[in-house]
């Protein structure tokens, strides 16, 4: 092989290598675990379901947090965006009070709701971690 051909090779492995580390993960890659997902149904139950209804499929007073609306609203945010939001306007009448490990729970059981398959790590609770993980409503097509 020439010396350019290599060098192409190269160049080419590095951009592809560098585009693969810039591109977040998605919630398909079992991003939470079913323990995880346990506990944040437990937060929800006291935290969110009141105004999110059973389910967190809606309620009269907040959207829903599962299901299509869900999907359309937050398609290719990053977690870190959703975990944020939650973390900072809910719930409604006492904002800002989930800490960021309880956030994550409930994000967990959130994912859970959506058939997003659990892994063996759990989600983690640091932003600059979730700023990682993508949320895809369907999993990625080989």
């Amino acid at each position: 092989m020439s010396r350019a051909g290599l060098a192409c090779l190269v160049v080419a492995g590095c951009v592809g290598a560098a585009s693969a580390q810039t591109l977040p993960r998605s919630v398909w890659n079992g991003v939470y675990t079913v323990d995880q997902a346990k506990k944040g149904e437990a937060l929800a139950v006291a935290q969110c379901v009141s105004c999110h209804g059973d389910g967190l499929r809606g309620g009269e007073a907040a959207p829903p947090l599962t299901g299509d609306l869900f999907n359309s609203t937050w398609e290719g945010v990053l977690l870190s965006d959703l975990a944020d939001r939650i973390r900072t306007t809910m719930p409604i009448d006492r904002p800002g009070t989930l800490s960021r490990p309880q956030t994550a729970d409930v994000l967990a059981y959130m994912l859970s709701l959506s058939k997003i398959p659990a892994g063996t790590l759990s989600l983690p609770a640091d932003a600059g971690a979730l700023a990682q993980i993508a949320y895809r409503s369907y999993p990625p097509q080989p």
